[in-house]
């Protein structure tokens, strides 16, 4: 079988993702452990900041859905957008525990208006990145 054993101390298994197995406990936990951008930063910047940041900068009607636009991230890793697009198979994986958890908080299927201002705000070059 193929499963992770999560912060709660649940398995999730990848080969039948169940919904019962997310937390959101540790989607947290787990994401407040994973750096952004592959670690190539000058500080530490978790996928957790990212996500509270987004969560604010949108209106409070999509402040959840942008708190959790990479909640699939817990279960999967922050993978660099570069190699997903190369990593068809990960991408799939990544759809499937994302619709999982989208029905597990009643989220909806896109999160295309929290994305866009969250990609918007990266754009302006506000992220922590090194100056090397």
């Amino acid at each position: 079988m193929s499963f992770i054993k999560t912060f709660s101390g649940k398995h999730f298994y990848y080969d039948r993702i169940n919904k019962d197995d997310i937390v959101i406990n540790d989607i947290a936990v787990s994401l407040s452990n994973i750096c952004r951008f592959a670690g190539h930063l000058s500080h530490f910047y978790s996928v957790a900041q990212h996500a509270v940041l987004c969560s604010q900068l949108v209106p409070q009607e999509f402040a959840f859905e942008a708190l959790m636009h990479d909640a699939t991230e817990a279960y999967c890793q922050d993978i660099p957008a570069p190699l997903k697009r190369l990593l068809p198979d990960y991408k799939r994986m990544e759809e499937k525990i994302d619709a999982v958890i989208r029905e597990k908080y009643g989220l909806p299927h896109g999160y295309e208006h929290a994305c866009e201002i969250c990609r918007s705000h990266h754009a302006g070059n506000r992220t922590p990145r090194s100056r090397a």
